[in-house]
Order: structure tokens, then sequence, then C-alpha cells
């Protein structure tokens, strides 16, 4: 049996993909990410800057010992918004196939909320229609499906983007507070003559904002996919959550919540705002949280297409 991996070179993480495929079926063997806030400080300098690059390249060491351990014979890799808006993502490129033979194709917004719905409903009973939401470091897709078309939104809001811009205080400061809630508004709009999110519509969310929530929700001591994959977020329950995490400190929220990555700490407060924006936006109470993601996306085009 062939073993693949697929890269995600994102604005806030790194993660890797390694599974084997096998009767149209991915066969996850392991899936890891590593925080290195690739787009850190990139909203007002455009640049990725030497340290971030160094986190990264680290990152990619680190998951290259599992890539050699479990003999991989193929990789893909893709970069999303921070290489897509930083002025130096050709030199970031040049490093990692460089030191790591690793080609990273950086994909457009669009094509990013496109693998980023098929990874997401990889393994779901598909209903007529679903809307997918993706809160990522530096953007956020929104996706709605139907049998017949899909309609991608990518918008330059993500967790370390929106922490740099507007949200740069924890705990959270009202006046910031209220920037961060009006760009979220000004950016994001839901055209409900163009698709209508019904009772029938599969919501879905998925990245590591999402995940975690659904980690604390279930009060997990440790992060858990074959637990948090599938599980509900209620609104009332987002809000109640984001009433108390805005008044901490990062160091508070590591002590508080134990499966939440330490690396998240700053970035869990403006990702769950985000969250509920939407919620809010789009006139829904319930989100179902989704483990698959753009990773399960790129081994379905590049492996099962």
């Amino acid at each position: 049996m062939v073993n693949y991996a697929a890269f995600d070179f994102g604005s806030n993480s790194t993660r890797i993909l390694i599974a084997s495929v096998s009767n149209g079926k991915i066969d996850k063997i392991i899936k890891k990410h590593i925080v290195t806030r690739m787009a850190e400080g990139t909203s007002s300098s455009k640049v990725i800057s030497q340290a971030a690059i160094k986190r990264v390249s680290e990152a990619v060491g680190i998951f290259f010992e599992n890539i050699m351990t479990y003999k991989v014979e193929e990789v893909f890799a893709i970069g999303t918004s921070a290489m897509r808006d930083s002025v130096n993502s050709i030199e970031v490129k040049k490093i990692i196939e460089k030191d790591f033979g690793l080609d990273i194709e950086i994909i457009s917004g669009i094509d990013e909320a496109k693998l980023t719905l098929a990874g997401a409903l990889y393994g779901f009973d598909k209903s007529s229609s679903s809307i997918l939401f993706d809160i990522g470091g530096g953007s956020t897709e929104v996706i709605y499906s139907d049998n017949q078309n899909i309609f991608p939104r990518s918008y330059q809001l993500g967790v370390v983007r929106i922490t740099d811009e507007v949200l740069q205080s924890r705990p959270i400061v009202p006046k910031e507070e209220k920037k961060a809630m009006e760009l979220i508004d000004a950016l994001v709009s839901y055209d409900e003559g163009k698709y209508a999110i019904s009772d029938s519509t599969d919501i879905i969310g998925t990245s590591g904002t999402f995940t975690s929530l659904a980690a604390i929700s279930l009060g997990l001591g440790l992060h858990d996919s074959t637990k948090t994959h599938l599980h509900t977020l209620d609104k009332k329950w987002l809000e109640s959550f984001y009433d108390g995490l805005k008044d901490l400190s990062p160091e508070e929220i590591n002590n508080k919540y134990k499966s939440l990555d330490p690396g998240r700490a700053t970035t869990i407060t403006p990702g769950t705002l985000i969250a509920i924006q939407l919620m809010k936006i789009f006139k829904i109470t319930k989100i179902v949280v989704s483990e698959n993601d753009i990773l399960e996306g790129l081994f379905l085009n590049k492996v099962l297409n």
C-alpha cells in the first residue's frame, strides 16, 4: 500500500496529513499541526518575517521525520492566505524547496475554499445543500453548495490578521472588540437571494478554531478528534463561553483549557468572536464540526480524482 503526505502551509499553523488510499477511501496514519504563525505581522508589512520562516522550516523538519518513518512515496503541498498576500512568498518557497525538496503550490482563495469544502464533506451523508465555515489565520472561507452549484467566498479575515489589525489586547478591551465586530460585519455578507439556508442545510465548521471549541465544549483534557468530529456547537454556548474567554490572558486560557494547543491561546478569542459573528450574519444557531478539511481535500484532488 502506498503512503502519501499532504502539507498545508497556513497563516497560523503548518500541518501534515499522512495517509494511504485504498478502495476510494483515505486511511489516515497521522494528522498533525504546529502553530508557526506565518502571517504574524504581515497585515502591515506584507512580508513573512525571518522568524516565521524559521518556525515554518523547523516544523517541516519535524514532519519529515514522520515522512521517513512511514515511507511516504509522494508529497503534496499548498500555501494559502499568508503566502498569497506576502511579497516574499517566493523566497519562502525556495527555502523550503532547497532544504526539503518540497514544492509548495500557492493556491487562490477560491481554490482554497473548494478544496476545503471537498475535504470537510468527506465521509458526510450529504444533504441537498451545505454551508461551510473555515476560519483560518489570514482568511475565512464561506462555501455554500447545493446539488448543482458551489458558491465559494474567501474573506480577508482570520485569527492572526484580525489580531494584528484591530484585536491586539488580551484580555479583550471594548474599543478593539467593537472595531473587530464592525470589520467582520463590513467584510462578510449573506446574500439570501443567491442561496438559501434551510432546516435541511448541513451547516459545518472546520479549522483549528472550530475543532478547539468542540474539545472545550466537550470538556476534554486532551484533544481527541474521534470525539470532536461531528460535535455540534450551539450559538448560545459560544456566546456564553466568549463572555468569559475575552476577560482572560493567554496564560489564563492555557491554564483553564487543557485540551487547547498552547499556541492557540492568543487566537482562540478572536476565532470565537468571528464564529459568533458569522452565525449572526448567516442567521444560524448550530454548527457541526468536521475534523476533515483542506488536507483531506488535497488527497481527494491529487490521489482520488
